[in-house]
């Protein structure tokens, strides 16, 4: 798959390739930040006629959006917290990005094993399953359904059979989170949008008739500033003073990846705490990945590292259920990945915090200052087209 250049901050050829002036450029629209949701939003506009300027600091999807567990999915797990809104909308979202994408966003059924260990008994999770089915509206994508313990036993040969009391599974999607939003990215620039990435603001000024960027690619004037940084959001909101109605937290999640295809399928796997993780394989990387923690991150976001506890947490959870043979060892980590997601801060413990997305709006003027909070890879579409009826309206 190809994709076309973005011009960046150190391009010469900017104004004879573009036709621009390296003087003052003038959008309607700025989009800081070229994750999934800046992305997305920035290509709903474009789609909608206008004049869009995207920018970042590094690369397209260089953030939290290439380093998530690579699901597209409604969120099973978030139904126990009574998320049943944010459920509803990440499924048909789901069922969007398959017909938008079917290249690159897949269904895939997964495995999820209960063993008398599991924290959340059969019964209880088969009423959650029933709950998703209905949720997701469509059968199409396929119903969650009782497996027979021997086939899975045959199929995964690697997991104990010790206190394994049912297996179930269901239907979600799977994707490749970078390339997915390279592929909105592509579409925003094919709607006329322009990218410019790795380029450093040096400043912002704002006022009641709009905004003005100075950065090392040129000045930039838009009435309407839309902060889509994720992670960064609050750094972001520092060093320009915009002022802002939440924070984030800053939650991070490691994935190991291992050589080989360790599993035949997805697997959904809990840990006695009633966290959960999962086990991916990726076949056509010849690669199984591992994941995914949370831990709560009090520094700047490009300070950020892999803890070697985390590492080991995760080899722990998943040799519960493996026969001793089969078990992962440190060794046995080929690469690892850290992503941050960017939770609307809230007390509480970080597993239960929602994952809904907020619209922060700010006016001065004629101007507009648009902060997105939170937000996840799933519910890009629902998310941009929100900004726009904002933005609208």
């Amino acid at each position: 798959m190809t994709f076309p250049s973005y011009k960046t901050q150190n391009d010469n050829s900017l104004e004879c390739l573009f036709g621009l002036s390296l003087t003052m450029q003038s959008y309607d629209v700025i989009v800081l930040g070229a994750g999934i949701n800046g992305c997305g939003v920035a290509e709903n506009l474009a789609r909608q006629g206008k004049q869009v300027l995207l920018l970042d600091k590094n690369g397209v999807g260089s953030g939290t959006s290439s380093k998530s567990s690579r699901l597209i999915h409604g969120g099973l797990r978030y139904l126990e917290t009574a998320q049943i809104h944010l459920v509803y909308e990440a499924l048909h979202d789901r069922q969007r990005l398959v017909e938008k994408y079917p290249d690159l966003v897949h269904y895939e059924r997964f495995i999820l094993p209960i063993y008398k260990s599991s924290p959340r008994p059969g019964w209880m999770i088969r009423i959650g399953l029933w709950m998703y089915d209905i949720l997701s509206g469509s059968r199409s994508a396929g119903r969650s359904r009782k497996e027979s313990m021997e086939a899975f036993l045959e199929r995964f040969p690697a997991f104990s059979e010790n206190g394994l009391r049912s297996v179930l599974s269901y239907v979600d999607a799977k994707t490749h989170d970078r390339e997915l939003t390279r592929r909105v990215a592509d579409d925003f620039q094919e709607f006329g949008g322009t990218i410019i990435v790795h380029d450093d603001i040096e400043s912002i000024d704002w006022d009641r008739s709009g905004f003005v960027v100075h950065s090392a690619a040129g000045e930039f004037q838009a009435p309407l500033l839309i902060n889509a940084t994720g992670p960064w959001m609050d750094e972001v909101n520092e060093a320009y003073h915009f002022p802002a109605r939440y924070q984030i937290r800053k939650v991070s999640g490691i994935h190991l990846i291992f050589d080989g295809v360790m599993v035949p399928n997805l697997m959904f796997m809990q840990t006695r705490e009633k966290r959960i993780f999962f086990i991916i394989p990726e076949p056509e990387n010849d690669q199984t990945i591992l994941g995914t923690t949370e831990r709560e991150e009090n520094c700047e976001m490009d300070e950020v590292e892999a803890a070697e506890a985390d590492i080991q947490y995760l080899l722990d959870q998943v040799n519960v259920y493996l026969k001793t043979d089969h078990q992962f060892q440190r060794e046995d980590v080929r690469d690892i990945y850290i992503g941050v997601r960017p939770l609307v801060r809230k007390k509480g413990n970080m597993s239960d915090v929602s994952r809904e997305y907020k619209l922060d709006v700010h006016q001065k003027g004629e101007s507009k200052l648009i902060h997105i909070f939170g937000g996840k890879l799933t519910t890009y579409l629902s998310l941009a087209e929100k900004v726009a009826k904002t933005i609208l309206k």
